[in-house]
């Protein structure tokens, strides 16, 4: 009866450091990023291009400084055209 306790003993003494690891290693947490986000900024009509193309080169900077790649391009449409089309 003794050396029944004494192996049950034994083998939680085993059994527990590795019940430990197995909860450690299944409560890691894993992320995954998107390999890229596409942002759309709206600006108004009458924004100057000047200072838009600035607000580009600072976001460039601020991409250049976490190692992350911005590729930027201004798009112009004209909303009156498209009102027309559409009329």
């Amino acid at each position: 009866m003794l050396l029944s306790k004494n192996l049950i003993q034994f083998e939680m003494k085993k059994l527990l450091p590795i019940i430990i690891a197995l909860i450690t290693l299944n409560s890691c947490i894993s992320l995954k990023f998107p390999d890229s986000i596409n942002v759309e900024i709206i600006v108004p009509e009458d924004a100057d291009i000047e200072k838009i193309e600035i607000m580009i080169d600072t976001l460039k900077a601020q991409a250049k400084d976490h190692n992350l790649k911005l590729e930027a391009s201004i798009q112009k449409s004209n909303k009156k055209k498209q009102k027309k089309k559409n009329k």
